[in-house]
């Protein structure tokens, strides 16, 4: 279940603008406060279960839409079948405020579905049935995305080791594609998950880094693709910016040396130091963990950020280190079971904690 999400934000002249996210979506059964005894065989147990919506493109959506106010819109372009599942899915959609226009409905496909045991101690499992997500192409994701929003500043794309439609030459046609339909202006995002050492090849991704301003993974993706957290390997294929998730340790954010390559970067990627490094903590929550969808919080609140333009501050520049502080707000409210369906702060106001220095304690 592949998705395209538009995110209507407001530039200095209250004009509507659009980020538009696309990657895989599937309905997502939670099973809450799991226990992991190690044994493969035990019985384990959990406290509750809850459906969502979730998937790079599902994730992404709902977490920008609830901390987006209006005139921001959301639209929503995935592919699901025309069955119970597709239709929970829409609904999930509508009640977080995205709109679903541009929800591709084939009758002839199944809609994804994952079972995730959500730990007690963080973290989570997942098994996945991908169903349409196998045969959604290129063509029609870009066909899509002829009816998306004018004035995009940000495509995001999530999960290509799980999309064998849009890997290797075929996912660069695709951000080559959508690079000409979407403008120069535009910030290109690509999040990895379901990378593993039986999946990943290096023409898998390779081909299109040149293509990808920000590319998000965690440490376990970082140690197959780089041999570690040392991911020079990654710039030098030509990815501007690189956000490495790191748990409980929070994340860090490297930026490319090759300053020709930031300046061809829209936002406020251009304005920062060639070769600079940051690392941000993660921020203590006061509910429960869920870790589901962490990662998809902090990619796209790291690329909110990179091309942040509010009213209220029009001149106002985001430096990478504020950047990476943002997203870690954003994956912070996203994680905590109180804030996670309905967050406690804008982004608008989280931004503001940000430029005024008044952060959560740290992890």
């Amino acid at each position: 279940l592949i998705g395209v999400v538009a995110i209507t934000l407001t530039n200095s002249m209250t004009e509507a603008v659009s980020i538009v996210c696309a990657g895989l979506s599937c309905l997502d059964l939670q099973l809450l406060g799991c226990t992991q005894s190690g044994a493969e065989e035990s019985i384990e147990h959990y406290d509750e279960a809850q459906w969502t919506a979730g998937g790079s493109a599902s994730m992404t959506a709902t977490t920008l839409a609830l901390i987006t106010k209006s005139p921001t819109q959301i639209f929503v372009l995935t592919k699901l079948g025309k069955d119970y599942n597709g239709n929970t899915m829409l609904d999930f959609y509508t009640r977080s405020g995205a709109k679903t226009d541009l929800v591709l409905v084939d009758p002839k496909v199944q809609t994804s579905m994952a079972v995730l045991p959500v730990f007690k101690a963080g973290g989570r499992g997942c098994f996945v049935n991908l169903a349409c997500n196998e045969g959604f192409t290129t063509e029609e994701l870009l066909g899509r995305l002829d009816s998306a929003p004018s004035n995009c500043k940000a495509f995001l794309f999530g999960y290509p080791h799980l999309l064998p439609s849009m890997q290797g030459g075929e996912l660069k046609e695709m951000l080559c594609s959508a690079k000409s339909k979407l403008g120069p202006d535009c910030l290109f995002g690509v999040d990895l998950n379901g990378v593993s050492v039986d999946n990943h090849r290096e023409s898998l991704l390779q081909p299109a880094l040149e293509n990808v301003d920000v590319l998000h993974l965690n440490e376990e993706e970082a140690s197959i693709l780089c041999g570690g957290e040392d991911v020079s390997k990654l710039h030098k294929d030509g990815c501007a910016v690189v956000v490495l998730s790191l748990g409980s340790r929070g994340a860090k954010v490297s930026i490319s040396s090759d300053s020709d390559r930031l300046s061809r970067c829209p936002g406020h990627i251009k304005s920062w130091t060639p070769g600079s490094t940051v690392h941000v903590p993660a921020f203590k929550i006061n509910g429960d963990i869920n870790a589901n969808g962490a990662g998809d919080a902090l990619f796209s609140g790291f690329c909110l950020a990179a091309v942040w333009s509010s009213s209220s501050s029009p001149d106002a520049t985001v430096s990478l280190k504020q950047a990476a502080e943002f997203s870690s707000l954003v994956a912070r409210q996203r994680c905590d079971a109180i804030t996670r369906e309905t967050p406690a702060e804008a982004a608008e106001e989280l931004m503001q904690r940000v430029f005024q220095g008044k952060l959560p304690e740290p992890l």
